[in-house]
């Protein structure tokens, strides 16, 4: 009797352990979306016109005042003495030295880009949405949004995110804002 329960489980063991090595190796080559979803999310884009935030909400907004018609920003952006094509490019720098920032949607025709920042001790990521908008020919700012689609966070992690991101765009354009 102990020889048969003992066969069983053994059995049952190497097909537990069959099943979970192929399910691990189909969603490896890319086959397992039907099983978890797919790795981009669904994650609609910010439209920071039609954006309705209140200052009560777990993000926090930087907007000018023009952009964001119907929300209540938490403040108004600041405004650099950068053309956009340069502000982009330090905003992707520190994208792309930064290792807690993932790039998930790069729309350049738009200026607009969303950042996924998962820091050490969180269990998700926060989305990071910045906008950058020409104000002249040396003259440029941003709309940043930033927030936690999933999970709880809290206003103050966004907005020390959200500051740490502008102070690091302002050092490399040496300070320079209006």
């Amino acid at each position: 009797m102990l020889d048969r329960f003992r066969s069983i489980a053994i059995g049952l063991s190497v097909i537990v352990v069959v099943a979970l090595v192929s399910l691990y190796l189909v969603v490896q080559i890319g086959g397992g979306e039907d099983i978890f979803g797919e790795k981009e999310g669904s994650l609609p884009p910010v439209q920071f016109a039609q954006l309705t935030y209140n200052a009560d909400d777990a993000g926090y907004l930087l907007c000018p005042q023009n952009e964001c018609e119907l929300a209540v920003p938490d403040g108004v952006s600041p405004i650099f003495s950068v053309d956009q094509g340069r502000l982009r490019q330090l905003l992707v720098d520190f994208a792309d030295s930064n290792p807690t920032v993932n790039t998930f949607r790069f729309d350049l025709r738009a200026n607009q880009f969303d950042f996924t920042e998962k820091m050490p001790g969180q269990p998700f990521p926060a989305v990071v949405t910045v906008k950058i908008i020409e104000l002249g020919a040396y003259s440029s700012t941003v709309a940043i949004y930033s927030r936690q689609p999933v999970g709880s966070s809290d206003k103050s992690d966004h907005m020390a995110r959200v500051t740490r991101w502008l102070r690091v765009i302002l050092e490399a354009t040496n300070g320079t804002t209006s």
